[in-house]
């Protein structure tokens, strides 16, 4: 992009985006993104006809800010997206629009087409939601499909509310997701309020942390972050940062956190504090509408209606513990023939520990009728929504076949072989796991199998393995990053 300057010399702004798209959470990467954003700055600084702009998600410059100790010259150059209501109801309108031949007007026009009573719908859904854009978009959609569901020609505003308990229950799982490379298996601990109050006095707070503190799937789980944040102002802080409460001192209004870069100055925590849950939660934890001064220590923590189920029938302490087992062995594993079958193992392992949500029934050295063709595993695609959902309505693929490599090096004949393993009653779509990086030359390959044989080989590298299984241990249960896999080979063959 090109600009000119108030003193007559063009300015040429580089933005950077979508850093989050191949974000992989791990250590040597947040050293990179470190670097990179101090050279951002740099050159933004240093040359004067150029500037730089990065976009990256909160989360992660959270992590950044944590590690890097002159982070203190990034917060000069820091810019929180901020949106205002008429901008936030022009995104809305704008989406109700789309589909339609004749366009209501915006600026408030739209709305009122659809929703009875708007001032007091938009009221509700604002407040709600937060003012996050994404947010108040699914929200609206809930309340669509509520009144078509019900057969309203308008949306009513019992529509409004009756899609608030689906709305609860995804940005509940959406805040566990976001936070879970920062603090993993946050979801478990915020998953322990569920049935108590929705406020809490500096009191309340001190005893919440006990019980966490005496409950081992917590301390096995959580404890490489909570006990840094076991004091009750930490503790406090650390909920209110993530947007989860709100604060509210002795007499005044409760103030939550605003969208963008942390606040400067946020409220002060004293033993005279309050906090209090934010209400778009409220639902998701059957949260009563009471104040909670001191938590009784024989009271159980309630069990939260939204169960995540493992495999194998794993506790949570068992599936990280497994999860930890599966990375140190590929950590010591040695390329070559002689770590072939441990390799496969491994492979299997994380297909039943990072996708049994989506792939079921999975088999080892599968063979066809005639035993000609063996396939290293082979699993049963069952899934409902999401990536796995849409490969078997894209490529047929109601059976999954992974390949395994114990090699950094593929040739033609790998993916030759891979053509085999397509059918017209298992499907066309193969998973290829290898040790190495992907290389342009394995790219032709790719786009002949998917000319001729209609198919898709989706390719692997351990890296991503250690993506798949170090989210799984923090508790992100989402398919961004192979999704993003899939997107970055279709925009190269394509």
């Amino acid at each position: 992009m090109k600009t000119l300057s108030s003193g007559g010399l063009s300015t040429h702004t580089l933005l950077i985006d979508s850093i989050d798209d191949y974000w992989e959470g791990s250590d040597e990467g947040l050293v990179y993104l470190t670097a990179f954003m101090h050279a951002c700055l740099e050159t933004s600084t240093q040359i004067p006809w150029a500037r730089v702009i990065l976009f990256l998600r909160e989360n992660i410059f959270e992590r950044v800010r944590t590690l890097d100790t002159e982070s203190s010259r990034l917060e000069t150059a820091v810019v929180g997206m901020e949106w205002t209501e008429r901008q936030l109801l022009e995104v809305v309108e704008r989406r109700l629009n789309r589909n339609l031949t004749a366009k209501f007007g915006l600026n408030g026009a739209t709305w009122e087409a659809f929703f009875e009573s708007s001032d007091i719908a938009w009221r509700n859904v604002l407040e709600y939601c937060q003012k996050r854009p994404r947010d108040i978009l699914i929200y609206t959609s809930n309340a669509v499909e509520s009144a078509q569901s019900a057969g309203h020609e308008k949306i009513l505003i019992e529509d409004v509310q009756q899609a608030r308990r689906r709305f609860s229950d995804n940005r509940f799982r959406d805040l566990g997701d976001e936070y879970a490379e920062n603090y993993p298996h946050i979801s478990l601990v915020l998953s322990r309020f569920y049935g108590l109050g929705n406020t809490y006095t500096f009191g309340g707070v001190e005893s919440f942390i006990r019980k966490l503190l005496n409950d081992s799937e917590i301390v096995q789980l959580c404890g490489s972050w909570l006990y840094g944040s076991s004091s009750p102002e930490r503790f406090i802080r650390l909920l209110y940062d993530i947007g989860f409460v709100g604060i509210r001192a002795s007499g005044r209004q409760t103030k939550f956190r605003a969208l963008g870069p942390l606040d400067t100055s946020p409220p002060p925590v004293s033993e005279t504090t309050d906090i209090v849950i934010h209400r778009c939660y409220w639902d998701a934890l059957d949260l009563q509408d009471t104040l909670v001064r001191h938590l009784p220590e024989q009271k159980e923590f309630g069990k939260i209606g939204i169960i995540e189920d493992l495999p194998g029938g794993l506790d949570p302490t068992e599936y990280a513990e497994s999860i930890d087992l599966v990375i140190e062995t590929l950590n010591d594993l040695p390329l070559g023939p002689s770590g072939a079958t441990d390799f496969e193992e491994i492979v299997g392992d994380v297909m039943k520990l990072c996708f049994f949500r989506g792939l079921e029934n999975v088999e080892e050295r599968s063979r066809d009728l005639e035993g000609r063709v063996i396939r290293d595993w082979v699993a049963a695609n069952r899934a409902q929504h999401g990536f796995w959902e849409s490969m078997r309505v894209r490529y047929d693929a109601v059976q999954v076949i992974w390949e395994c490599k114990n090699y950094a090096d593929l040739s033609a004949d790998d993916f030759h072989q891979l053509s085999y393993y397509m059918t017209d009653i298992a499907g066309r779509f193969v998973v290829l796991v290898f040790r190495g990086e992907i290389k342009p030359a394995y790219f032709q390959h790719m786009r002949r199998i998917a000319t001729h044989n209609k198919g898709f080989v989706l390719p692997l590298t351990e890296r991503d393995l250690m993506v798949f299984l170090r989210q799984a241990k923090n508790g992100k249960i989402k398919e961004d990053h192979i999704q993003n896999k899939y997107d970055s080979i279709v925009r190269k063959l394509s």
